[in-house]
C-alpha cells in the first residue's frame, strides 16, 4: 500500500501522514514508521500492517475506528 493510499485510508492528507511518520508523537506512527518499506524512493505499508492498525491491533489514530 503506498503512501497515498494509507493516507485515504485513514482520511488524512498524504504530507500530513508523511510528516506523522517523520516525527512520531504517538505511538501508532511509530508502529507503521517501523514497518514502513522503500523500495527506491517510494515508501510502502503492507495491508496487514494497516488491517491490524485499523483493527485495534496497533493504535490507532483517534479519527480511525
Amino acid at each position: 500500500m503506498t503512501l497515498e493510499q494509507l493516507a485515504e485510508t485513514l482520511s488524512r492528507k498524504p504530507e500530513g501522514l508523511r510528516m506523522a511518520l517523520l516525527k512520531p508523537k504517538e505511538r501508532w506512527a511509530r508502529e507503521l514508521g517501523a514497518r514502513k518499506l522503500y523500495i527506491g524512493r517510494r515508501m510502502y505499508f503492507s495491508t496487514e500492517t494497516v488491517a491490524a492498525l485499523l483493527d485495534g491491533e496497533l493504535d490507532a489514530p483517534r479519527d480511525v475506528q
